[in-house]
């Protein structure tokens, strides 16, 4: 065991220091409320990991939606067309199927796990034929966690957890990192220089 090389992936910058050097059959869930970054962060992933090999992404729950062209747009998704396969709706047998097939991809990401009605035997199952790739997952919350029992059971089987609220990416990591992911760098600044502002005004008027 201690002289076993691992395959990883050797990521660099805001993804080393987010998700440290995972393997390359790494685990994940994301998961956050509606409105916080999912999709553009998960969408920002998939872009990251055609580095790595090609990715499928199944939009299962939104389809070839508007929403999710403008997420594309938005991160020049158009700059590994090559690398990435998408997916409009695929059920899991055809999932199954395609990441079965020679030259397959080396990443898949599941949009989402809720709309699916994805359950844990289903992940385990994947997991079992399927081992020397990864799996991203996308799922509702409730609160700090995934939203249904099938999820919450997902979420103690992954090696990456990651958490998205307000335009960042919470992770825990098995692989080390583990920083604040920022999704939105632009709502942040404005944010900092809101805050900024706001104190600058009540100093102002503590002075008057």
């Amino acid at each position: 065991m201690l002289t076993k090389n691992f395959d990883l992936l050797e990521f660099e910058g805001q993804w080393l220091a987010s998700f440290g050097r995972p393997e390359k059959n790494l685990k994940v869930i994301v998961f956050g409320n509606s409105g916080n970054g999912k999709t553009d962060f998960v969408v920002q992933m998939a872009k990251y990991l055609t580095r790595f090999g090609k990715v499928y992404y199944n939009s299962f729950e939104e389809g070839m939606s508007a929403t999710l062209q403008e997420a594309f747009v938005r991160h020049n998704m158009m700059d590994v067309h090559g690398s990435l396969i998408l997916g409009d709706k695929e059920c899991y047998d055809t999932m199954f199927q395609r990441m079965g097939k020679r030259n397959s991809p080396k990443f898949c990401i599941v949009d989402s796990l809720d709309y699916m009605n994805f359950t844990a035997e289903q992940y385990k199952e994947l997991v079992a034929a399927y081992g020397h790739k990864s799996f991203i997952f996308i799922s509702w919350s409730a609160g700090r966690h995934p939203k249904t029992q099938a999820a919450k059971d997902i979420e103690y089987m992954v090696d990456i957890k990651i958490r998205v609220n307000e335009y960042k990416a919470y992770p825990r990591s098995r692989f080390g990192g583990n920083q604040p992911f920022v999704i939105w760098p632009e709502y942040w600044e404005r944010k900092r220089q809101e805050a900024e502002r706001a104190a600058e005004e009540a100093a102002n008027t503590q002075a008057a």
